[in-house]
Parts: C-alpha cells; structure tokens; sequence
C-alpha cells in the first residue's frame, strides 16, 4: 500500500522523481511510495491504480519543474484528461496533506498561473529539490513528511503497513 505519491510530469520531472522514489526507499519501504512509471503493473488499469494510490496515501508530493504552470494551462494538459491535476484535485478533495517540491530552476507558484481548481497549492508551504544539494534535500523532505504525517515514521508505518495486508488477506 503506498503512502506517498508521488505527483510529477514525466516530460520535465521525470528523473526528481526517480531520484526521489530511490532516496525515500532508503526511510521507508519501497512498497510505500507511488510513482507510477514504476508502481502500476503490465496490464492494470492506470487509472484504476492511479486513483486507489491516490485514496489510501498519506501524503503526496507535487514535483513542480520550471515548466509545469505552462503544462497546466496549455493545449492538452490543460484539460480533465491531465493526471498531474486530476492527482492533486483528488488529494485535495480526501484532504491528504499536499506537499509542493520545487525543482532547480522552478520558481514559486504564481494563483494567476494555475487553474482555479488547484489555485490552492500556490499558497502551500513549499519544500526544494535540487539535483546538487540531493542528500540535503531529500532528508529534509523525509522529516517533513514524517512531521506532517505521524504515521509515516518507521514504527507507524510499519503499523499501518501491516493493517494494510491483513485486510488484503482477508
């Protein structure tokens, strides 16, 4: 059962979060964190993953590029059919903590730049990520989400894990 997602577009935040996913299997259990290029099996449905990965997490990162407002208000992306929005408009409407992470070279989000239904996040407390500060960044991201969400140190993750298997057994 993953606890956090990880929320990213693959075309510019691709490679923060593998980076991320990797460095977060070194606190928690790699079976905790979502990012869907590696979490949705051959065959599943996407969208069917996606969305349950989305209900049952405990946190979600926003990975926020240089060009991710652009991405959101432009052609395609800007529609229904974008997960990155869908993802967080669903986090939002479960009330699970949403944590935006903003790259190297991204500056903060602008309400202006963002579509109404996600306008919220540009007034959240944001977090950094940046290539050549990794290990600072990612520990510091790791205390956060432990601080934000309780039930994501080890011990209560663990718990919470173990709750989790025990109905998928059931």
């Amino acid at each position: 059962m993953p606890l956090i997602f990880i929320n990213y577009r693959r075309r510019d935040e691709a490679y923060a979060a593998a980076l991320l996913d990797e460095a977060l299997s070194k606190h928690f259990d790699r079976d905790a964190i979502f990012r869907a290029s590696r979490s949705i099996k051959a065959g599943d449905d996407y969208e069917v993953s996606i969305l349950q990965a989305v209900g049952h997490c405990r946190a979600m990162l926003v990975l926020i590029g240089p060009n991710w407002s652009a991405a959101l208000t432009g052609g395609h992306a800007g529609t229904r059919d974008d997960w990155v929005r869908r993802e967080i408009m669903e986090a939002f409407k479960r009330e699970i903590p949403v944590i935006p992470i903003l790259l190297s070279g991204a500056a903060r989000l602008n309400e202006e730049d963002v579509p109404s239904d996600i306008a919220r996040i540009t007034r959240m407390q944001y977090l950094r990520f940046d290539y050549r500060n990794f290990e600072q960044d990612s520990q510091k991201i790791t205390q956060e989400l432990i601080r934000a969400t309780p039930e994501l140190t080890s011990r209560g993750y663990r718990k919470v894990f173990a709750r989790f298997r025990m109905r998928q057994h059931r």
